[in-house]
């Protein structure tokens, strides 16, 4: 791992001009460390969460093909890695996920250690929950991590692992202390500290609902190890105590310092997945590399769902109604597979330039408390919660209305109709979750196998054809930290499982 300082090169929060490219980077600079406000490293530090976890391409890369959503087109022959799941210490996307989110952390640590020495607890607090946020993703790729010993710059080079479930079992008490200073500060907050929050605006309520429920989400996480069902609860009366609540409709943490449609400015994803500024006429390369998966395109038709329309595009054939996707494995693309041929990403995630990229959405959050109080776990209309998550997915893509859909006689989509309740939930999770965090669905199927027909990939180079559990650990740390990431044994994709995953 590698250690920095940090300074920033944009001095405006709200206007977007002076960096070019690299707008709201964040710069090494080891001689002004502390000439830095602590507004501007919060502004600089969301902004590249939003574009190193949910608005990078190196978490769709695999997510988005293995669980179902999309697939790679004609227009590349790439992507030979994950269509057979053989991939190496040195696989791009793994070293992407790893290098981007240590940087993004230790922007928060600096953020954590100017608050606290000049005892700005609205900093302090966020800095403790965007952490949280960090090493909770890291565990689910890799599952043991350097922690208690990282960040620590010269002071600990070559940084120990600690356990997986060490770590979650710290950040749940790390977010009940940023849950509790939240409390102490809601209608506290300065204007002018808000105007550095790009996602809440300075409103610690919803900050504490942003921690309690990520916390939730680290809890069900655990909800299948045998014996664990006390801990669980414990922590969860914990998050019943603070009285924050849970993110509820219309609070989801959406990330925005001013993106527009201009070079440099975008929205993270869509500069990614949709278009460049010259609009509709100049796609992105990924726009043309990543096209429908025919298993999604035949889950939403056949339950006549309408977000499928708001999820990919119809194909040029002259119709505007078709819908065609493509068989996820083959490496050599037939013409069929090329973009013009199958359906693209849709217009209700790629909503425009200037939209606010989504951390946590309000029905993710929805759905997290339909399960937990179907486990029993929390208190409240299980069927409430659920239908409300739904008709949230429905109004985040545009859609309009989810009741018919939910009326609907099958066991998909109608609460009466399905026998298992969990499945319900887990497989509507899975249907609102496409192309908004597919790192989530990896992670519940990893967990509990829902969808369970989700299709493996049939290339030939796929010897072992099973879903991966986790990625390699890069080849930086076999480099520059061998000792630790060799005490952690013989690492495979398909039989080291994150400590939470034991099917």
């Amino acid at each position: 791992m590698k250690s920095k300082l940090i300074l920033f090169c944009s001095a405006a929060v709200t206007l977007l001009g002076g960096c070019a490219k690299n707008y709201l980077d964040i710069n090494t600079n080891p001689n002004s460390p502390t000439n830095v406000a602590s507004g501007l490293v919060l502004t600089n530090a969301l902004n590249r969460t939003a574009g190193s976890t949910t608005g990078s391409s190196n978490f769709y890369q695999f997510a988005s093909a293995w669980i179902g959503y999309w697939n790679y087109s004609g227009a590349v022959a790439a992507f030979a890695e994950e269509r057979s799941y053989q991939f190496t210490t040195n696989y791009g996307p793994a070293n992407g996920i790893w290098n981007s989110l240590y940087d993004n952390l230790e922007d928060y640590d600096y953020l954590e250690k100017q608050g606290n020495a000049t005892n700005d607890v609205f900093y302090t607090a966020i800095a403790k929950t965007m952490k949280a946020y960090d090493y909770h993703n890291l565990v689910d790729v890799f599952g043991n991590i350097p922690y208690s010993d990282a960040l620590k710059a010269t002071a600990s080079i070559r940084p120990k692992y600690d356990k997986d479930q060490a770590v979650y079992e710290d950040l749940a008490k790390k977010l009940d202390t940023a849950a509790t200073l939240f409390k102490g500060l809601v209608g506290k907050v300065s204007s002018s500290d808000g105007a550095y929050d790009i996602m809440y605006k300075g409103d610690a309520q919803k900050w504490g609902k942003f921690a309690n429920t990520l916390k939730l989400r680290i809890l069900l996480r655990q909800s299948e190890i045998a014996g664990r069902d006390a801990y669980i609860k414990g922590e969860i009366a914990k998050i019943t105590a603070n009285g924050m609540g849970f993110i509820g409709v219309g609070e989801g943490g959406s990330v925005n310092p001013g993106f527009t449609n201009s070079t440099g400015k975008q929205n993270p994803f869509y500069s990614s997945f949709g278009y460049t500024p010259a609009g509709k006429s100049s796609p992105t390369d990924n726009h043309r590399y990543y096209i429908a998966s025919e298993y999604a395109i035949n889950f939403y038709q056949n339950n006549n769902d309408p977000r499928l329309g708001y999820l990919y595009t119809t194909i040029n054939d002259g119709a505007g109604t078709t819908y065609s996707g493509s068989r996820f494995g083959p490496t050599a693309q037939s013409p069929q597979d090329n973009p013009q041929n199958r359906s693209a990403i849709g217009t209700g995630i790629l909503k425009g330039a200037d939209m606010a990229q989504p951390l946590f959405t309000d029905f993710e959050s929805l759905f997290l408390q339909a399960e937990a109080a179907q486990r029993g776990y929390i208190t409240g209309s299980v069927r409430s919660l659920y239908e409300s998550a739904v008709q949230q997915s429905f109004t985040y893509l545009g859609a309009g209305s989810a009741s018919a859909y939910l009326a609907m006689p099958t066991a998909v989509s109608n609460w009466d109709q399905a026998a298992n309740k969990l499945t319900l939930i887990m497989t509507q999770k899975w249907a609102a979750m496409n192309g908004i965090n597919d790192m989530e669905s990896w992670a519940d199927f990893r967990r509990l196998n829902i969808p369970s027909d989700i299709p493996v990939s049939d290339n030939p180079a796929a010897i072992v054809r099973k879903i991966p559990v986790r990625m390699l650990y890069p080849q930086s740390e076999y480099n520059y930290n061998p000792d630790n990431v060799l005490a952690q044994g013989t690492i495979s994709q398909f039989t080291s499982r994150i400590f939470w995953d034991i099917n």
